[in-house]
């Protein structure tokens, strides 16, 4: 998470079948349960297989990053999403504590690392590794 916006990467580039052309029609294999709970509850996401082409409508295809080893998607912060950060508009969005530890850590400093993080929210490397998963 970066100031002006947030970088979602995926490791292991697409599921396998998958082609670019489905991906960016919106068809879905989620590999990860939990970012897709959180994208739901933010309201980011309505279903599954529905972000892809909202993410491509509003900020085109140019945003994502699709290599055999991953996909990147870097989503720029609208000004108005900016001036609300600091207000923690969006931490009660049925996160658990936790996530929201991690996600006021980063809005802090987004270069901390997950050790750094750790040390910060008092909990363990492989708590913060699970609540970024």
């Amino acid at each position: 998470m970066f100031y002006d916006g947030i970088e979602i990467l995926f490791h292991g580039g697409l599921p396998k079948g998958l082609t670019k052309k489905q991906f960016f029609d919106g068809i879905s294999k989620p590999r990860n349960a939990t970012l897709m709970r959180i994208f739901l509850n933010m309201g980011l996401t309505e279903h599954i297989g529905h972000g892809i082409p909202v993410i491509i409508g509003k900020y085109g295809k140019e945003v994502f990053d699709i290599s055999d080893n991953y996909i990147r998607c870097t989503i720029p912060f609208e000004a108005t999403v900016i001036e609300h950060m600091h207000k923690n508009v969006g931490m009660n969005v049925g996160l658990n504590n936790k996530e929201k530890s991690v996600i006021k850590c980063l809005i802090e400093n987004n270069k901390y690392t997950a050790e750094q993080m750790s040390k910060e929210i008092d909990v363990t490397k492989r708590t913060i590794e699970r609540a970024l998963l």
